[in-house]
């Protein structure tokens, strides 16, 4: 074995007599001595590495994501409540629901949903027998991954929506809400707010569109259509639901 000081110093054969012993033939004929416990030393050091690597490589032993006491049935998508956008999108209207669809499997559940808000456009086409309508659509979408943390996918789709890939700069982070959690602006008729919570992904989507419809039969509309709002007017409203949304679905029986 090389001591320290010869470490720092250099390696003088002269010095060390019982190293060069074993590492040179002492006479032409004489085959190489090798000390059989250094060799003993050297694997046992070279398996401890081993092992060490692998056990830094191995998973931990408890790797279930943390379900946060998120549960879903077949209430928990139209059961919420949206407060917020209720009133910022149409106050006095009572939503259409879209029943929920549950889908379980082992590693995963999903529930998904729709509720439609309508409200009337004033404008010169109810002088002529007819109105046109403003329909904001949420849709909510939970999954909730009871094996496989699902914070990797999370961030590798932060730009990708059903319409495509946005760009970085339409993708705005909301501190403080669940584990992480953006808006999408995909355009001024379309937004989503993605949140992670341990193991679930919750989603409130948000789009509007007008139509026309006649109170006589007529076909066609009448006068151009009303002026759809910025959906990102909507995002303070969106939060609040949000965390009423995780609230709830962590309160579920």
């Amino acid at each position: 074995m090389i001591s320290e000081p010869e470490m720092e110093n250099g390696f003088d054969p002269q010095d060390s007599p019982e190293v060069v012993s074993d590492l040179v033939e002492r006479s032409p004929g004489r085959p190489l001595r090798r000390r059989p416990w250094l060799w003993a030393l050297g694997g046992a050091a070279a398996a401890s590495a081993l092992w060490t690597a692998t056990l830094l490589l191995l998973p931990p032993a408890n790797h279930n994501p943390d379900l946060r006491g998120y549960r879903l049935d077949q209430e928990s998508c139209k059961s919420a409540r949206l407060t917020s956008l209720q009133e910022a999108l149409a106050p006095n209207s009572v939503p259409d629901t879209s029943d929920d669809e549950l889908l379980r499997h082992p590693a995963l559940d999903q529930v998904h949903c729709s509720l439609a808000f309508q409200k009337t456009a004033a404008g010169e086409a109810a002088e002529q027998g007819g109105h046109w309508s403003v329909t904001a659509t949420v849709d909510i979408s939970v999954a909730l991954h009871k094996r496989t943390d699902p914070r990797d996918e999370f961030d590798a789709d932060r730009r990708v929506t059903g319409s495509g890939v946005v760009a970085t700069d339409q993708v705005r982070p909301v501190p403080g809400l669940g584990d992480e959690a953006f808006l999408i602006a995909e355009d001024m008729g379309h937004t989503e707010l993605r949140v992670l919570d341990g193991a679930a992904v919750v989603t409130l989507g948000l789009s509007t569109t007008s139509y026309y419809q006649s109170d006589t039969g007529a076909d066609g509309a009448v006068g151009a259509g009303p002026d759809l709002p910025d959906v990102s007017t909507y995002w303070p409203a969106m939060i609040s639901d949000m965390r009423e949304l995780m609230s709830d679905l962590t309160k579920r029986p």
